[in-house]
């Protein structure tokens, strides 16, 4: 004989039999409702972890449980475990009883589903000390993460430090921070970055120490320490501005990383396809750390020089060039990042000097000094010198090679370009100009 599971009490209709006045058993039972009552987990849940899952119904049946995001987490009964980082979501149900003699039971209750995040292990920076470097010199950064992920580092300014991989370059005399930070992945949470500040002060004692303007290249048309690399060129040809028309003239650049910084290079041409009769000029502009553009409401950031009196770099001119010149004169133009308003227009100051790259296309390493350069632009400042211009950050070089109408006179040099010599084998013809920089550029 069934009794009510829940009330142990025998049905109304057999009571009523073994009474003897049974007339009949009411009919009109109907199953009941239920709810479901579930949370997540109130303690955080990381990766690996485990938490116990406590959802209940108002019928007191047993609740069950299933993921809806396998790949985060899964449900074995009532526990959870956690796979990876991300939000898992676990749904509750209850099915509901079957009917029975006199006992209506429950319908299945409206499933409940609770979301709430996986956190990755945790995981922390050991960053050992940094030894300072001197200007103009670089050290290696040691860092480990407790979980054996690969750990990056930044520096800041990058007037004054650049980081490229594990080696910090010190750039310029200052206050240097470097950080290091590990930014986690499926299994672990972002470690808390580790800084140091690092004191960098020039090469040796009572000298003046080199600062690098640029350590390198990178394959990105950038330098290894933020700075942009942009090119540009136009002839007589093209009314002095290339749009690379078919026919009339091309213009390019690029950049590679090399092996190391040393043999990083970048490099622009600037090539038309017939003799140049007029003027033409091809260059490319190296920024300086950090920088990429000259604003044009306000000052921009550079490279500031205490004390150094020449600069240093690696170039090398295309065959060509060498051939139509016998020997390239290239121009070279500081551009410093002070900003003067010259009637309306935004001006900064330039300095030019010409060089002769006696290397021709071998890459071969230059140190001009800087009493070289003369003043060419003073956007109507007060500032009649060179020497008094190099007080201003210099924000970014040129290398030009401008021929014909477009030459320079500099000191008594007079810069030039390809103008007439065409690529052996090309067809159809082409008479490029091409600067090369390999290397760092750098002051002392």
């Amino acid at each position: 004989m069934n009794m009510n599971p829940l009330t142990g009490l025998l049905p109304t209709c057999v009571a009523a039999l073994f009474a003897i006045t049974v007339i009949g058993c009411s009919s009109g039972s109907r199953p009941q409702p239920q709810t479901i009552s579930f949370s997540a987990p109130s303690s955080q849940v990381v990766v690996g972890g485990t938490a116990i899952l406590s959802g209940t119904a108002t019928s007191n049946l047993p609740v069950a449980y299933a993921s809806t995001t396998p790949s985060v987490c899964t449900v074995s009964g009532s526990t959870v475990t956690a796979l990876s980082t991300g939000m898992c979501s676990i749904t509750a149900s209850q099915s509901g009883s079957p009917w029975q003699v006199d006992w209506a039971g429950y319908n299945p209750a409206s499933p409940v589903t609770v979301t709430f995040a996986i956190d990755g292990e945790p995981q922390t920076i050991t960053f050992a000390s940094v030894t300072a470097p001197s200007t103009g010199s670089s050290t290696t950064l040691n860092a480990t993460a407790s979980s054996g992920l690969p750990v990056s580092f930044t520096a800041s300014p990058s007037t004054v430090c650049t980081v490229n991989g594990d080696t910090l370059t010190a750039v310029a005399s200052g206050t240097c921070t470097v950080t290091a930070s590990q930014p986690g992945n499926a299994t672990f949470a972002a470690a808390a970055s580790v800084a140091q500040t690092v004191s960098i002060s020039s090469s040796s004692s009572g000298s003046i120490g080199q600062v690098i303007f640029s350590s390198g290249f990178t394959n990105n048309m950038t330098t290894l320490d933020g700075g942009a690399l942009v090119s540009y060129g136009g002839s007589d040809q093209d009314g002095y501005n290339c749009t690379n028309t078919a026919g009339v003239s091309q213009c390019g650049s690029g950049s590679g990383a090399g092996t190391s910084p040393a043999t990083s290079s970048a490099y622009a041409y600037y090539q038309t396809y017939k003799p140049i009769t007029g003027g033409e000029y091809d260059g490319i502009s190296i920024f300086a750390p950090g920088v990429t553009t000259l604003s044009t409401t306000t000052n921009t950031s550079g490279l500031t020089l205490a004390g150094q009196t020449s600069i240093s770099f690696t170039f090398n001119a295309n065959q060509e060039w060498v051939t139509a010149t016998g020997t390239p004169h290239v121009l070279v133009e500081l551009t410093m990042g002070n900003l003067y308003n010259n009637s309306g227009t935004a001006c900064n100051l330039q300095m030019q000097t010409v060089f002769a790259a006696t290397g021709g296309a071998a890459a071969t390493q230059y140190t001009l000094p800087l009493s070289a350069f003369t003043l060419t632009q003073n956007c109507g400042s007060s500032t009649t010198s060179a020497t008094s211009a190099l007080a201003q950050p210099i924000a970014r070089i040129d290398f030009q090679g401008d021929g014909g109408a477009a030459a320079i006179t500099i000191n008594g040099m007079t810069s030039n370009s390809n103008l007439t010599t065409e690529t052996s084998g090309s067809s159809p013809a082409v008479y490029p100009t091409t600067v090369v920089l390999t290397g760092p550029i750098a002051f002392q």
